[in-house]
């Protein structure tokens, strides 16, 4: 990696192999600089820390969406039905 915040896009499209959307990488961005302030970090460790932010985004969205699926799949087995009284 050259050591830059778009080299670090860059290798985290790559990986994830597919085009990081703009807003989504700006906000991405601004979570990983506060990040840095907030432990101190020096400005050469922000396009490492962005780069791995990147992939865990889509990370945390694909274990999301998958344990989501597996919610809306078990209320199917509930009953909907309500008692009449």
């Amino acid at each position: 990696m050259a050591g830059t915040v778009g080299a670090a896009r860059a290798a985290a499209e790559k990986a994830l192999g597919f085009h990081i959307p703009d807003n989504i990488a700006e906000e991405v961005l601004d979570y990983a600089k506060r990040k840095c302030e907030q432990n101190r970090k020096p400005d050469s460790y922000l396009p490492l820390l962005y780069e791995n932010e990147l992939t865990d985004y889509f990370m945390r969205l694909a274990i999301n969406l998958r344990g989501g699926t597996g919610y809306v799949h078990d209320l199917r087995a509930i009953s909907l039905r309500q008692q009449v009284s």
